[in-house]
């Protein structure tokens, strides 16, 4: 009996530190929503794989009609303790995309719209956000995506959701 609590308490530790290391450095927030406010919807971080390059968690899907004016928002936020992550672009497009839910990341240089931000985040506090209204003329299905690059880990950060506008 004493040998078993010690194996639980041993695989419990075991645990509790994967999950610590697999922590991630940054928090995301990503929202899209329309202008008569039907629709709004909110995705998080999620973790890509090889084998999944669009995540882990199915993408939440927001419906709006083309042509109505939608908002694009979303805040990035360094949760990393330790140290400065220097020189870290974030990244946000609208690109259009087959089908909801597919796993390829379409390429980008179809974007309806994109931009960036390269910037030193701080321990715990370096954040960066955007608000962009805009529309959409032409019915389709679309991803919306913020993702890092150079973040000084094994595996880049985004969040995603698709767009279908009827």
């Amino acid at each position: 009996m004493k040998q078993s609590i010690q194996w639980t308490m041993a695989l419990a530790s075991l645990f509790l530190m994967t999950s610590a290391a697999r922590a991630e450095h940054f928090e995301i927030q990503l929202t899209v929503s329309s202008a008569s406010m039907t629709e709004k919807v909110t995705a998080f971080a999620d973790t890509n794989t090889p084998q999944r390059p669009q995540g882990l968690k199915p993408r939440p899907v927001c419906h709006a009609k083309a042509g109505e004016e939608l908002t694009l928002q979303f805040f990035f936020t360094s949760n990393f303790p330790h140290d400065s992550i220097k020189n870290c672009k974030v990244i946000y497009f609208i690109v259009p995309e087959a089908k909801a839910g597919q796993d390829e990341v379409p390429r980008r240089d179809t974007a309806i719209t994109q931009g960036y931000f390269v910037m030193d985040f701080k321990p715990k506090t370096g954040k960066v956000g955007l608000r962009q209204r805009l529309k959409i003329e032409k019915a389709g299905t679309y991803l919306v995506r913020v993702e890092s690059e150079n973040s000084d880990s094994d595996h880049e950060h985004f969040a995603a959701l698709d767009l279908v506008l009827e």
